[in-house]
């Protein structure tokens, strides 16, 4: 007996809400036992659209806290956010994309060191979420596996600018209401020509309903006019094709 289209739908969505609930439960443990001083915190990602009032940005907060981010946290990125926004695409059909950042605290904790990138999707032109709990569940997996903790996420806003907009400031609510300290990095890949990195990371004042700037540097020193090379070094692989044939492959 064939089962019924609405059925199946049904069936689907049932299991898509409870993997959530599993995943949200065990983030909470965590967070929970992180408070005892156990593990490291973590955070979630969710893509809230439903915030009430755009947020106003404010200027750098000074403050001795640091974020290094390594070079191929950004190569990924860069590169996850091209493959959807590139010159082989109309650019009517550009779209962000969404992931996830994985770091470690250093040895006093004011210094908080993003050490990978986790792409996890792409959506329109207004914004990317996270819509397969599955492979969020894979991520935080390995990301545990490697010592690391979930902190922060980052998108792409292609070709209009580094901001934080009414509903990536929802999103960024979540992290922070699981780890104050959880940041959001905003690549726009048409920025890096050279003179700048094409990135940068806010956290939000939640009450007030702000954002602002973080302080951060990169891991390994890079020159600026470096990174348009090495972004065009890879963008075949980005483009799925071969880089290095033999003779005999050609």
């Amino acid at each position: 007996m064939a089962l019924d289209p609405d059925d199946i739908e049904a069936w689907k969505k049932q299991i898509r809400d409870e993997l959530k609930k599993e995943v949200l439960a065990e983030i909470y443990k965590e967070l929970k036992l992180e408070e005892k001083g156990s593990v490291k915190p973590r955070s979630v990602p969710n893509k809230d659209a439903h915030a009430n009032a755009t947020p106003e940005p404010v200027e750098l907060i000074p403050t001795e806290e640091q974020v290094i981010i390594s070079i191929k946290t950004i190569l990924k990125i860069a590169s996850h956010a091209l493959k959807y926004a590139n010159s082989h695409i109309s650019q009517s059909k550009w779209v962000e994309v969404i992931g996830l950042l994985a770091g470690k605290l250093g040895k006093n904790e004011s210094v908080l060191h993003v050490e990978d990138a986790y792409p996890m999707g792409h959506g329109d032109a207004i914004y990317a979420e996270i819509k397969d709990y599955k492979n969020f569940v894979r991520a935080f997996t390995d990301i545990k596996q490697k010592g690391l903790f979930i902190c922060g996420w980052y998108h792409s806003h292609p070709s209009y600018g580094l901001f934080i907009s009414q509903e990536d400031f929802g999103t960024q609510s979540r992290y922070q209401r699981l780890w104050k300290r959880s940041i959001a990095l905003v690549i726009d890949p048409y920025l890096i020509d050279g003179k700048s990195l094409g990135f940068d990371v806010f956290r939000g004042d939640l009450r007030a309903r702000k954002w602002y700037s973080i302080p951060h540097s990169l891991k390994e020193p890079i020159d600026a006019r470096a990174l348009p090379s090495l972004l065009e070094f890879i963008n075949p692989v980005i483009e799925g094709k071969d880089v290095y044939l033999e003779y005999d492959e050609g």
